[in-house]
C-alpha cells in the first residue's frame, strides 16, 4: 500500500473551527506527511473591471495567508509537520480538484458538517461535490478533534473497492480498531409479490430470509479473515439499506466510517446509493476511498 506523502487541506476562512486544520496535523505528524492547506476564496460579485470606470473590488490573498500561517503556526507548535499555503480565488471545488492534481496530493482532506452543527444534513455543498468527484481518497472532517481515531465502521458489499478502503485506512490510521459492517434486505413479500402468478409456491419465506443472512454471515467471516480485523457484523436492512445503516452509524460510538468509491467516470464519482447517504447523513467523519 502506498505512503502518504503530501495531504491537500481545503480550508475555509469563513468558519471559525480548527478540526480540519487540527485533524490534518495530526494525520501528517503520525504518516509523515506534508501539508499543502489550500484556501478558495470565491471572486467578488461585485468586482466592477477597471474598463467600466469602477474600482476593481480585488481579494487580499496575501493578508489572507499570512492570518492562516499565523493559526498553523500555533496550531503546529507541538507537531512540527512541514506545510505550504496557498490562497487563490475562484471556484472552491474546482481549485481543490486541480490543486491536488498539481501537488500528486495522496489524499484530500476538507471539514463537513458534523452533529456538532444541529442540522439534518452533516454535509456541506462543496465538501460533497469535491467527495464526488476527487480522484484521490477525501476524508470529510465533521467533528471535534480531540485525539487519533480509535473506533472505524467499514460498511461493505465485499467489493474490492470496499476491501481496497479498508486496507487504505489500516495502513493510516494503524492504532484504531476497524469493524467490517454489512447490510442486507429482508425478502419483500406483499403486494402483488404474494398474489396470482408471483407467488412463489413452496418458499418458506422464513426459511429463505435465514439462508440469505446466513449467507451473509459466511461472506463476512472471509471477508475479515482476508483482511486480518478483528470485527465484523451483520445489519437486517429489512425493507431499507440506507436507513438502517445511517441509524447504525449515528447511533454507534464510531469516530470514522470508510466506504469506498468505484472512481471516477468524467466529472462524476461513481459512489452506490447507500455510500451517498452515508457520506451526506452520516454524523462521524468520513473516509472516501478512491482508488
Amino acid at each position: 500500500m502506498k505512503k502518504l506523502k503530501r495531504i491537500v487541506v481545503g480550508l475555509d476562512i469563513f468558519t471559525e473551527s480548527n478540526n480540519v486544520l487540527k485533524r490534518a496535523l495530526m494525520v501528517a505528524k503520525r504518516n509523515k506527511a506534508e501539508l499543502f492547506i489550500v484556501c478558495a476564496i470565491p471572486a467578488p460579485w461585485m468586482a466592477i473591471p477597471s474598463y467600466f470606470g469602477g474600482k476593481e473590488i480585488s481579494v487580499d490573498t496575501k493578508g489572507i495567508k499570512k492570518k492562516i500561517d499565523k493559526k498553523l503556526k500555533v496550531l503546529n507548535r507541538d507537531a512540527n509537520v512541514p506545510y505550504t499555503v496557498v490562497v487563490k480565488e475562484g471556484s472552491v471545488d474546482d481549485i481543490l480538484l486541480y490543486e491536488s492534481k498539481l501537488l500528486k496530493a495522496d489524499m484530500l482532506m476538507l471539514e463537513g458538517n458534523g452533529k456538532d452543527k444541529g442540522k439534518k444534513n452533516f454535509l456541506g455543498t462543496t465538501a460533497e461535490k469535491v467527495a464526488h468527484q476527487s480522484h484521490l481518497p477525501v476524508l470529510l472532517v465533521k467533528n471535534s478533534v480531540k485525539e487519533p481515531y480509535q473506533n472505524i465502521l467499514a460498511p461493505t458489499d465485499f467489493n474490492m473497492q470496499s476491501k481496497q478502503s479498508i486496507l487504505f485506512a489500516k495502513n493510516i490510521f494503524t492504532d484504531a480498531k476497524i469493524k467490517a459492517i454489512h447490510t442486507y434486505e429482508a425478502f419483500y413479500a406483499s403486494g402483488i409479490y404474494t398474489a396470482d402468478s408471483y407467488t412463489l409456491e413452496g418458499l418458506d419465506l422464513q426459511q429463505y430470509n435465514k439462508a440469505v443472512r446466513t449467507s451473509a454471515q459466511n461472506d463476512l467471516k472471509k471477508f475479515i479473515k482476508d483482511l486480518d480485523i478483528k470485527k465484523g457484523g451483520i445489519i437486517d436492512g429489512e425493507f431499507n439499506n440506507k436507513e438502517a445503516m445511517l441509524k447504525y452509524i449515528n447511533n454507534g460510538s464510531f469516530d470514522l466510517v470508510v466506504i469506498g468509491s468505484r472512481g471516477t467516470a468524467g466529472f462524476k464519482a461513481l459512489l452506490g446509493s447507500v455510500a451517498s447517504s452515508i457520506l451526506r447523513g452520516s454524523s462521524t467523519d468520513v473516509l472516501v476511498y478512491v482508488p
